[in-house]
């Protein structure tokens, strides 16, 4: 049984030692918060705090529960200014170098200036820190809550602690300087706003599985990412959550050759993530292997857009996974559900549902594939998300023999492409890496496309007998007219379809 470490100190070993909370210990800032020199905020008059992140720029804050408004100063010349999801049709004021408008609710949003500077607003509810003797304080177990020192073994014992005794491991404001944490069943973690669990830029820090080496310059999941800031095992009954950040340093690890996840949880059921941001991984973010209920909900997600893989969400070789209310700012994918068979983790994929999110991608956005080595994908919803800008907002890609079946794409609205190599509305195909599959029975429903994209549409099959069958366009709008046919949508499709219909 482990012991109890409240109010007193213990020696874990070398160079390890968790101090009492007495000790008083806050994390600087400016030391790992860049304050934006570009947009200046404030929100119903208050000033916001608002955060220069790599190519993009933020503010996370909380906001009342009707209309809040939003009063934004840009040091350049203004020529536009918009605010996605454009479902909400928020008007801007601009004024000289100030821009005004109203948030109608909280939630998740974007202003674009000049079609090009990006500031994100993440509205929240007030946050509710835990408290009672149900909680521990990692400030009992760390010595450093600065950033200056790493605490990778006192922060690993606090979570078996949690573990141990099912209570929740609060981390209050403060940097937490940390490598790879392996979280265990009935871990409850709460992040407290300003609160930070920081990978350490150093690839060592993120060891690689036992017997696992990773295949360089390679994009097959098969063969990465074998290491990773937190690790969700044979776990059950794991919940993190809160307002705090958990940030992966990839954009220094990864050119170190490691492409460390920020989160992955293999082979657990019944986790959920509520609430953080969770942001700068080395490769894929949040990697959901042969897992089942998993709930991901209300997170923010802001990936290095200069990063490669940097994928959002991964659903792999999992059951009843739901992606819910988040925000996805990614370099690569924003959602790529998939099976790899990575670590020999190999099964059917089914109940996948991704809805009322807000996701902007230099890649595809909805997508299922490339990876498709299970026999079969079926029964995956993506419903009422706003794509901001995408290179290919619907895809489709079975390329290692699996039966994809029963897709679904319900009333998602995409606004503008953001060009890369394919810019297209929809790409679906089968073709042959290491398996034959086939793709049936798809539906794209009261989906919306602001502008046209540069490149027409595919639908192409492989072979007589690897057929893509039984898509359904139903009320699909471009440029706010009705498609009722391949053409008007400039879709090519080749001998290797059938049943392609429109209604």
């Amino acid at each position: 049984m482990l012991q109890t470490l409240l109010g007193a100190i213990f020696v874990l070993g070398p160079g390890c030692v968790i101090a009492n909370a007495a000790t008083p210990t806050t994390a600087t800032q400016e030391n790992f918060h860049l304050p934006s020199t570009v947009f200046s905020v404030r929100a119903d008059g208050q000033e916001l705090f608002t955060e220069h992140f790599k190519q993009i720029h933020y503010a996370d804050f909380t906001a009342g529960e009707g209309r809040t408004k939003i009063d934004v100063n840009f040091p350049h010349p203004i020529n536009s200014a918009t605010v996605s999801p454009a479902i909400n049709n928020i008007k801007t004021t601009v004024k000289g170098n100030n821009i005004n408008f109203t948030l109608p609710e909280r939630g998740w949003y974007v202003l674009t200036v000049n079609d090009t500077a990006k500031l994100f607003l993440f509205a929240n509810e007030p946050q509710r820190i835990p408290a009672g003797k149900d909680v521990l304080s990692v400030m009992d177990f760390v010595s450093d809550a600065t950033g200056r020192s790493i605490q990778t073994q006192a922060i690993q014992y606090a979570l078996d602690v949690a573990s141990e005794t099912g209570k929740t491991l609060l981390f209050p404001r403060g940097i937490y300087l940390t490598g790879t944490l392996t979280i265990g069943s009935n871990t409850d973690i709460y992040l407290a706003d300003g609160a930070m669990i920081k990978g350490v830029p150093d690839k060592n820090a993120y060891p690689l599985d036992p017997g696992r080496s990773e295949k360089q310059g390679s994009d097959n999941g098969e063969f990465f990412s074998f290491s990773r800031l937190l690790l969700v095992e044979n776990a059950e009954n794991v919940h993190i959550r809160g307002r705090g950040i958990i940030d992966g340093s990839g954009t220094k690890v990864r050119p170190q050759g490691r492409r460390a996840n920020l989160i992955r949880i293999h082979n657990s059921r019944n986790v959920t993530i509520e609430g953080v941001i969770l942001r700068d991984p080395a490769s894929w973010n949040t990697h959901i292997l042969h897992s089942e209920d998993v709930a991901i909900s209300g997170v923010k997600l802001l990936n290095d857009a200069s990063v490669p893989n940097t994928d959002g969400f991964d659903p792999d070789a999992s059951l009843r996974v739901l992606i819910e209310n988040c925000f996805a700012y990614c370099s690569d994918d924003n959602v790529a559900i998939k099976t790899t068979n990575n670590s020999g983790s190999l099964r059917d994929l089914k109940d996948i549902t991704v809805r009322d999110n807000v996701f902007l991608t230099r890649k595809s956005s909805l997508k299922v594939g490339t990876e498709s080595k299970a026999s079969r994908m079926s029964d995956i919803l993506f419903e009422n998300n706003d794509i901001i800008e995408c290179d290919r907002a619907m895809s489709l890609y079975c390329l290692d023999g699996a039966t994809f079946e029963n897709i679904r794409f319900i009333n998602n609205r995409i606004e503008r492409n953001r060009r890369d190599r394919q810019p297209m509305i929809l790409q679906f195909y089968i073709k042959r890496r290491s398996g034959k599959g086939q793709i049936k029975h798809v539906l794209v429903k009261d989906c919306t496309v602001l502008e046209t994209f540069p490149m027409g549409s595919e639908i192409y099959g492989l072979d007589s007998d690897h057929i893509i069958e039984d898509v359904e366009f139903v009320n699909f709008k471009v440029a706010g007219k009705k498609i009722e046919s391949l053409e008007d949508l400039g879709i090519e499709e080749n001998p290797f379809t059938r049943n392609i219909s429109f209604r």
